[in-house]
């Protein structure tokens, strides 16, 4: 999938309509997709989430 897919997805599995993030233009595998979710997770939970801490 291209970068637009990626957000796309992203978008609608994270039930974030407005989302906006930069993602590299390059073709993503499946494996790719997946990594790149958890590390934004990884990033709401450690650092947006968290903010009190």
């Amino acid at each position: 999938m291209n970068s637009d897919e990626v957000l796309d997805r992203l978008r609608e599995e994270l039930s974030l309509p407005a989302f906006n993030v930069k993602v590299e233009d390059k073709l993503y595998s499946e494996a790719d997709y997946q990594a790149f979710k958890q590390d934004l997770l990884r990033y709401f939970e450690d650092y947006v989430q968290n903010i009190e801490n």
